[in-house]
């Protein structure tokens, strides 16, 4: 962990993710504590779900096309258990007796991949590839999960293993993939025309054809979410929002907002 800075002014990270920008706006408290002072965000049992479940399907879609079925799956999430060590990995964050139930929810999710699309036919193009470059005046970076050819633009896809959000919520989870699709389109690596999320835990699917309004609004984001950082670092007011999210905070026991 690195050392507190002192401030105000303190120095902003050099770039910003969706997930970091989600979080200023959830909380700009939590941002500070994160991202400026560098206090690591210890995670979940829900977080190192979702952790194995990338790692294996990260492996699964490098397989040639003919060789992704579900007795490829049930091999490399075995694979990837033992290779990577999950088992001490989660200790201390899963119970020991939940264990075998941290290892059926994540087999649950891999095989809801075959309920939402038949893996051997994506014509896979990136996989947990890294996309950075600059949107407006800020600089972002982020890994995408996976992105596809189809028909005459291209594909960016996300796994999610949490439970499936409300429609209304919908288009603040595609935010972080329209924010992939404006570097990825930016840089000229693919011309993204949709973007999916896929809720493995429930196995559905939500896709989104994009829109030059999209992008105008994604881009705008970016750029007031920036200013707003840059000027919460200059003047060292980071507040703290109280909400139900809070619950699942790791700073809940050094927030001012929770102290007695």
């Amino acid at each position: 962990m690195s050392e507190p800075q002192e401030g105000p002014p303190y120095t902003p990270p050099p770039y910003l993710s969706a997930s970091s920008m989600a979080t200023f706006h959830q909380c700009p408290l939590k941002f500070k504590y994160n991202k400026i002072d560098g206090i690591p965000d210890s995670p979940s049992s829900a977080t190192l779900l979702g952790n194995f479940v990338h790692e294996t399907l990260e492996e699964f879609y490098a397989l040639p096309s003919s060789e992704r079925n579900i007795n490829s799956a049930r091999t490399l999430a075995s694979k990837v258990w033992h290779d990577a060590d999950w088992e001490n990995r989660i200790r201390g964050y899963v119970r020991d007796d939940s264990v075998r139930q941290f290892r059926w929810s994540a087999w649950w999710c891999l095989e809801n991949v075959f309920k939402i699309e038949q893996p051997h036919d994506i014509e896979v193009r990136g996989i947990e590839s890294e996309v950075n470059g600059p949107i407006g005046t800020a600089t972002v970076k982020g890994f995408i999960d996976r992105y596809e050819n189809i028909g005459e633009g291209f594909r960016v896809s996300d796994y999610k293993t949490g439970k499936t959000p409300k429609a209304s919520w919908l288009a603040d989870k595609y935010l972080q993939l329209q924010i992939y699709a404006t570097l990825l389109n930016d840089s000229g690596v693919a011309n993204v025309t949709e973007i999916q999320l896929l809720y493995l835990k429930d196995g559905v699917s939500f896709k989104h054809q994009l829109v030059d309004d999209d992008f105008e609004r994604t881009i705008k984001y970016v750029q007031e979410s920036h200013e707003a950082i840059q000027e919460a670092c200059e003047s060292g007011n980071f507040p703290f929002n109280k909400s139900k999210l809070c619950d699942w905070c790791a700073y809940k026991s050094i927030c001012p907002g929770w102290k007695k």
